[in-house]
């Protein structure tokens, strides 16, 4: 199989943006069908999160994919996800056997021909087209990747992390004691109770299961999570938090990198993750394209203006720690300017 350089891989990846932003105005166009509240959520989602369907379409190139299948599957996917987080958190709902039975429809998705579950049966709105569409979307697509079977389980363990996050962490009353109570109980660690939850908000290490099945033999499971969780996926969600911080502050909204005990221990703990996850995406199947990740999240995050106005960027940079991750951050920041992400 043809190495493929990551000068390369962001051309490739450049171009795919156009067809990322097609297909989500075709589920906007679905989205503005649906009943208020749920229409506003639903048009709200995608067009303020857009950016983690762009961001997610690098698995597209993954050699061997079906670049515009792939990248039906991801835009269907995050989508799922982006508008749940937002029926948890904006409608003024914090019951978690509803935000439970919603995140069903996650799950669902991954199983191709499983039955649809009544996703809004405890929740005060519903509707009977868009959410039943996307995840009928999802099985569809996965059930014509000729190896997802081999890796159904990984993503299905994936994805039972990141649902039982979005449950735990959208509670009105506890939910901070409630997260720190369900790492605890968790075994496959070793980090702090933030950092382990941050790892589990994140979809990518999904993302890279669709397009790796694509090829066999399938990457060990075992290989798989020791890079993507907690490491990549930590990385990705303890950014995200990163730039939001002054945000999430006024909002008195939960944030993970609030809970370090100094910010030079955040700082630390920031890089150890950089630097974890570039070592261990150099030991996976095609590691370019990994690589390409680790360094187009810290440039991608890196570059938002969020990141000048809250000073740090002394911590992108120590995480930007080679000429090659600051040429990206210097890309991400020209592709914002003309409106590219």
């Amino acid at each position: 199989m043809q190495k493929v350089s990551q000068r390369v891989l962001l051309r490739r990846f450049i171009a795919t943006v156009p067809t990322v932003k097609k297909e989500l105005r075709v589920w906007s166009k679905h989205a503005a069908l649906l009943p208020d509240p749920l229409r506003s959520q639903a048009l709200a989602s995608i067009e303020l999160k857009a950016f983690h369907c762009v961001g997610g379409s690098v698995y597209a190139h993954y050699p061997g994919a079906d670049k515009g299948a792939i990248v039906r599957l991801i835009v269907a996917f995050q989508t799922i996800s982006d508008y749940l987080d937002n029926l948890c958190d904006r409608l003024h709902v914090s019951d978690p056997d509803a935000f439970r039975l919603l995140h069903t429809s996650i799950t669902d998705a991954l199983i191709p021909g499983a039955p649809l579950h009544d996703y809004y049966g405890l929740y005060p709105y519903r509707e009977e087209t868009y959410l039943p569409r996307l995840v009928e979307t999802c099985q569809e697509l996965l059930g014509q990747i000729p190896h997802y079977s081999k890796n159904q389980s990984v993503a299905l363990h994936l994805a039972e992390k990141y649902c039982e996050l979005q449950v735990l962490k959208h509670v009105s009353d506890g939910g901070e004691d409630l997260l720190q109570k369900w790492s605890k109980g968790s075994v496959d660690h070793h980090l702090a109770w933030n950092e382990w939850a941050a790892a589990c908000g994140s979809t990518l290490g999904i993302f890279f299961l669709f397009a790796a099945g694509y090829n066999s033999p399938s990457p060990e499971d075992e290989q798989v999570l020791q890079a993507y969780f907690p490491w990549i996926q930590g990385l990705h969600i303890l950014l995200d938090y990163l730039i939001d911080l002054a945000e999430d502050q006024e909002s008195g909204d939960l944030n993970f990198v609030t809970f370090y005990p100094t910010t030079k221990a955040r700082d630390l703990s920031l890089c150890k993750f950089a630097q974890e996850s570039k070592r261990l995406a150099n030991k996976l199947p095609n590691p370019n394209l990994h690589s390409a990740v680790v360094d187009g999240l810290i440039a991608l995050y890196g570059s938002d203006p969020k990141v000048r106005l809250q000073a740090q960027e002394g911590i992108i940079r120590g995480m930007a720690d080679s000429r090659r991750n600051l040429r990206w951050l210097g890309i991400c920041k020209g592709l914002r300017s003309l409106g590219v992400i």
